[in-house]
C-alpha cells in the first residue's frame, strides 16, 4: 500500500501486487478510481472534467466505483461525497474507507477493498450504517462507471421450451426512457448486452434478477467480472421491482450496477453487500452468443472459482 497523487487527487491510496493494481481517493469518496492489470487499461471511466476536483456542493459524477442508497430519491441517493474521506484504515492487501454520517439520509457508508495476493482477484464490501435515531427502510446499491468503448454482457436464465416449467424466469425492469429498438442493446437468447457509444446521449438502462450473480464489461483490451456473493434465490424484497443487476448508459457514460434486498435497519444497524471483482486481458470477444458461450462464460466461471478461493463465497 502507498500514498500517490491520481490525476490531481492527493492522498490516494494504491494497492498493488505484481499482477493487478487499485487506486482509492481519500479526498473525496468513498470512490475507488482505477482497477487495472498492471500496466494495463483502467477499467473506470475516469471523467476527464472532474479530475482532481474537490469541494463542490452538488453531487459529482466523477467515475470510478461507489456506494449508494436504493430506492434513487433525491437529495437520499445524490449525497456530495465531495470532500475528504472520514477514516482509512488498512495494511498491505487491505483499505477500509469510511465517512461521516451523511447529512442528507443520515448514513454512514464505508468500504473496504482487499486485493489477493497474487492475480486480479478482489473483494469490495460494501457497508450502510443506520446514523439516524429511527428506524429506516433502504437497500445497497454499488455502482460502477466502467470505461468507454465497451458493452455490458447480463447473462440470461437457461431457455427452456414451453411446458417443462410454466412460472416465470426472472423480471426484467425498463424505465420509461428504455427503448428496447435502440441500436446499442442486442437482446440475445442466452445474453442481453448494452454497449457504450459516444453518439448517442439519449439514456437506456435495464434491470434484472440475476440468479447467475454475474455481468461482465467487455472491451477490446479486457474483461472485466463482476459477481455478487449471497444467495438470490428471489427477487421478492429486492428494489426496482426484483433488481439485483442493472446497466445504464448515455453518450460517453456507462455503469455496472448491483443492488442488495431491501433491510429495514433500526438506529445503529449495519447491512452489507459484497462483490467479487476479477480483471483477463481477453481481447476479441464477439457480441454473439455462440462467442460468449465458447469465451465468455469460461471466463466467468473461472472468476467464481479464483475469487472464492481467495475470499471465500
Amino acid at each position: 500500500m502507498e500514498t500517490i497523487n491520481y490525476h490531481g487527487w492527493k492522498n490516494s491510496i494504491k494497492l498493488s501486487n505484481n499482477e493487478a493494481e487499485l487506486v482509492i481517493l481519500a479526498s473525496v469518496g468513498p470512490r475507488i478510481i482505477h482497477y487495472s492489470l498492471t500496466g494495463g487499461s483502467n477499467v473506470f471511466n475516469v471523467i476527464p472534467e472532474f479530475e482532481g476536483k474537490t469541494g463542490a456542493d452538488e453531487w459529482i459524477p466523477y467515475g470510478g466505483h461507489r456506494l449508494w442508497i436504493a430506492p434513487e430519491h433525491k437529495p437520499r441517493s445524490y449525497h456530495p461525497d465531495n470532500g475528504p474521506v472520514g477514516s482509512v484504515t488498512g495494511d498491505a492487501h487491505s483499505v477500509t474507507i469510511a465517512n461521516p454520517v451523511e447529512t442528507t439520509s443520515g448514513v454512514q457508508k464505508t468500504i473496504r477493498v482487499t486485493l489477493a495476493p497474487q492475480g486480479s482477484a478482489v473483494q469490495v464490501v460494501h457497508t450502510l450504517t443506520n446514523g439516524n435515531v429511527w428506524p429506516i427502510t433502504l437497500a445497497p446499491w454499488a455502482l460502477s462507471i466502467v470505461a468507454n468503448g465497451g458493452k455490458v454482457i447480463i447473462p440470461q436464465e437457461p431457455f427452456i421450451p414451453h411446458g417443462p416449467k410454466l412460472l416465470p424466469a426472472r423480471p426484467q425492469v425498463l424505465w420509461n426512457f428504455t427503448d428496447p429498438q435502440d441500436p446499442r442493446w442486442r437482446w440475445g437468447s442466452k445474453y442481453v448486452s448494452l454497449r457504450q457509444d459516444d453518439a448517442l446521449a439519449h439514456p437506456q438502462k435495464v434491470g434484472v434478477f440475476n440468479t447467475h450473480q454475474w455481468a461482465a464489461h467487455v472491451t477490446p483490451d479486457h474483461v472485466f467480472v463482476l459477481r455478487i456473493v449471497g444467495d438470490p434465490t428471489t427477487p421478492d424484497g429486492y428494489p426496482d421491482f426484483g433488481s439485483n443487476f442493472e446497466t445504464y448508459t448515455a453518450g460517453p457514460f456507462q455503469e455496472l450496477e448491483t443492488l442488495g434486498p431491501l433491510a429495514t435497519l433500526e438506529p445503529g444497524a449495519s447491512l452489507t453487500h459484497t462483490q467479487h471483482w476479477y480483471l483477463a486481458a481477453e481481447r476479441g470477444i464477439e457480441d454473439t452468443d455462440d462467442d460468449l458461450d465458447k469465451r465468455l462464460l469460461p471466463l466467468a466461471n473461472r472468476a467464481g472459482e479464483i475469487t472464492t478461493a481467495a475470499f471465500g463465497g
